[in-house]
């Protein structure tokens, strides 16, 4: 019986190409574990072999300075050294999601699940693999998995707050990011988040507290602090606060793709600030990106009436 379920269960686990089945395997891992087991016991982790340990260090190294191939094969290597090792494999599948692999990292974790199912980094980190291809549902499963593992799983809490953000529930995602926030008071992930909410629900003096928690800290991510920056001069806009929403603006456009109404907002709120040239520089930026649009050429004629009525002033 035991070796038929431990057959099937390997079928099901990472050779099935259709992720429907997600819910079916869950339940072999459950009946395995019903019956005590598909094999001995297994601890939370599995020691890392001496060459698997070398392995990942060399793939930490590549990936510090930006070779991240590398990185995947060297990993890969270590699993395929050892294949029980599943720090190596939870590293491996990481990456891979980083790469966009979807498909290869969804077979190392359930790989990983199925050697370690007490784990709750694997479901959550095959949540986030199914999250990517856009399948809600079976990614809610494994989060519900995970949590009831460990409520205190701050990525899985995350990310079911952006499927319940996906669905509209934005009431049930708040609430799972202000429970990560109670857990890590710091968390600028989730601070960020609660923001965006809060601003999209016209709560900017909410959000503003938040923002501004997320510039002071000196938060390692770049591109958060661009993106709190920006957020912020939205709510400063909100409040009619132009000085600070004109230099919010300017400290947050650095991290956004080019686009012309990111300048155009920029060049308004120096405009209405009283910031001439400012409002100039941006303003052309815009018109540069898109040299018909309606709404930052009614500003450059503003602006050229202004500059042609402080001329004749002079």
């Amino acid at each position: 019986m035991l070796t038929f379920i431990g057959r099937l269960l390997s079928v099901t686990a990472w050779d099935e190409p259709d992720l429907s089945g997600i819910r079916r395997w869950a339940c072999l891992l459950g009946i395995c574990g019903a019956l005590g087991g598909c094999s001995s016991p297994r601890p939370t982790t599995t020691g890392r072999s001496e060459t698997a340990e070398k392995l990942s260090e060399q793939a930490r190294q590549a990936r510090d300075r930006g070779d991240s191939r590398s990185a995947e094969y060297l990993l890969t290597a270590a699993v395929d050294r050892n294949p029980a090792d599943c720090e190596t494999r939870l590293e491996l599948s990481e990456l891979l999601l980083a790469h966009g692999s979807c498909e290869t990292a969804i077979a190392h974790l359930k790989r990983l699940i199925s050697q370690n199912p007490d784990d709750p980094r694997g479901y959550v980190g095959l949540a986030e693999a199914l999250y990517l291809q856009r399948d809600l549902d079976d990614a809610e499963y494994c989060l519900d998995r995970a949590l009831d593992l460990e409520p205190r799983q701050t990525r899985g809490l995350i990310l079911r707050g952006r499927i319940d953000e996906a669905r509209g529930r934005k009431a049930r995602a708040l609430e799972d990011y202000y429970r990560v926030l109670g857990f890590e008071p710091d968390n600028g992930e989730a601070k960020l988040l609660i923001a965006e909410l809060h601003l999209q629900q016209g709560d900017g003096p909410l959000a503003a507290p938040l923002l501004r928690s997320i510039v002071e800290s000196g938060d390692p991510a770049a591109g958060r602090r661009d993106r709190a920056q920006w957020l912020l001069g939205q709510c400063y806009r909100a409040e009619g606060r132009w000085n600070d929403a004109a230099r919010a603006f300017a400290a947050g456009i650095s991290g956004r793709g080019e686009s012309a109404s990111d300048w155009y907002d920029l060049a308004d709120a120096c405009w209405r600030a009283g910031d001439l040239r400012g409002a100039d520089l941006a303003l052309t930026r815009s018109l540069q990106l898109s040299p018909t649009w309606a709404p930052a050429l009614a500003l450059r004629a503003v602006l050229d009436a202004r500059v042609r009525e402080t001329t004749s002033r002079i």
